[in-house]
């Protein structure tokens, strides 16, 4: 699976998030001249004195132009991907994208599931080791199933951390979900569950335990947990993936926090 369609209002926010980030960030690019490599800043939201016309030149080996590459290097990058959600956006859509009111609230957050919470998790926290683990760029994982669904998200620009830990007081477990993905953009972050294997007795009831105490935890599937089920092991299914975890994405943003334009044309 190579592209990602984003739902329309995670597709507005992502947009949105990006240009602010840019609004604060300095702009510029890098130039080589008589052998030696230089930053050029021509904006810099600390110096108005800074534009077009009157560049910052740095050389990139001084602590200060270390300091200024590094802030330009994130700014190309944050620079691609704005360029690229916006045109997504113009060939899809017949109009301006919505500005978007952050921080974005929810009506609801039980177990304070938000960026400092993602932040303050440890990963890798699961004690059962299979026989033959999947070896991945995400490190050592218990199947292919669950290498394929990190690609999805790394694919999807979706932070995740793998088998962080919640206790279940309701159960009395102490469980390790396959995924604590990160929606930072709205500032939430959501576990994600791969459910497989349902035909082995011992595995469905330890699935249907383990939905019982996130539902008697008040976990809320969409929201708090996100359930992929696998009706077939065999054939690990991309696109339900995908939308799965985009569709509570979007969910998660209110129709309140988008303001829409009069205009009928893209900007």
């Amino acid at each position: 699976m190579n592209d990602i369609v984003y739902p329309m209002k995670v597709h507005a926010v992502k947009l949105e998030y990006r240009r602010l980030m840019l609004e604060k960030m300095p702009h510029g690019y890098f130039k080589e001249r008589n052998g030696k490599s230089y930053v050029i800043i021509n904006y810099d939201p600390s110096n108005p004195k800074v534009n077009c016309r009157h560049q910052r030149r740095v050389r990139v080996t001084t602590k200060t132009g270390q300091d200024l590459a590094h802030k330009i290097n994130e700014f190309q990058k944050i620079h691609v991907e704005y360029m690229s959600l916006l045109n997504d956006w113009k060939r899809m859509y017949c109009f301006a994208p919505p500005k978007v009111i952050f921080p974005i609230k929810q009506f609801s957050d039980p177990h304070c599931m938000d960026n400092a919470f993602y932040n303050n998790q440890a990963g890798c926290c699961g004690k059962y080791k299979p026989d033959k683990p999947t070896i991945s760029k995400h490190g050592e994982l218990k199947s292919k199933n669950e290498q394929m669904g990190a690609d999805l998200l790394e694919l999807m620009r979706i932070p995740f951390k793998y088998e962080t830990s919640v206790y279940l007081p309701s159960i009395n477990e102490m469980i390790n979900p396959d995924y604590l993905a990160n929606f930072y953009e709205i500032d939430r972050c959501s576990y994600v569950e791969i459910l497989g294997m349902n035909d082995k007795g011992n595995y469905s009831v330890s699935t249907a335990t383990k939905i019982n105490g996130f539902s008697l935890e008040k976990y809320r599937p969409g929201r708090e947990v996100i359930y992929i089920i696998l009706y077939d092991k065999q054939n690990f299914d991309e696109e339900y993936f995908v939308s799965q975890v985009l569709s509570a994405f979007n969910d998660m943003i209110p129709d309140s926090a988008l303001i829409w334009k009069s205009e009928t044309k893209a900007a």
